[in-house]
């Protein structure tokens, strides 16, 4: 079976169409790596996924929360101040609110990447790999409900060494 897929760059001109050929999946297979594990491919059921749709839900508050405490302590009055003269102390308080602006941008790509996949629990197309078009594993989902692409294309995405894969940009946590 073969699919069409367009590469996308937001930054780069459309690439050409290419043809990427599905592999098969059979409704469950081991998982590779030292402890392998029983993967069942499958759609979720309906209370499946009102389970993960709760789980996106409660982590989404959650990081919502953290982004609001980290954006207050990133720009509150006191950030702004030098409270010190000496450049050791000014280089750390410099130091730590990269920190909290870096961790405030991985907080809100996972934000997007949850509300991406509420938006397809909503449009019925959850737990399909956006890169190959086969399920993803209810293991993986679980672990990760927000996921875009199966184990499969994930770890040919790092064996490639990063970048974007069959026109899908993989999560950054894995």
């Amino acid at each position: 079976m073969l699919i069409k897929l367009k590469r996308s760059s937001p930054a780069a001109a459309p690439a050409p169409e290419e043809r990427v050929k599905l592999r098969h999946v059979n409704a469950t297979e081991k998982s590779k790596g030292e402890t392998p594990v029983t993967l069942h491919h499958r759609k979720p059921n309906k209370k499946e996924l009102e389970e993960f749709r709760q789980l996106l839900l409660v982590r989404a508050k959650q990081l919502q929360g953290d982004v609001d405490g980290l954006e207050a302590e990133a720009f509150s009055d006191e950030t702004q101040k030098v409270s010190s003269n000496h450049l050791a102390d000014s280089s750390f308080e410099q130091y730590e609110q990269e920190f909290t602006l870096s961790m405030i941008e991985n907080e809100t790509e996972e934000l997007k990447e949850i509300s991406r996949a509420l938006e397809k629990i909503a449009t019925g197309t959850f737990g399909e790999c956006e890169a190959c078009g086969i399920d993803i594993s209810l293991e993986r989902l679980r672990v990760m409900p927000y996921t875009r692409i199966c184990i499969h294309c994930r770890s040919k995405y790092e064996e490639e060494g990063g970048g974007e894969v069959y026109g899908v940009h993989p999560e950054r946590r894995v």
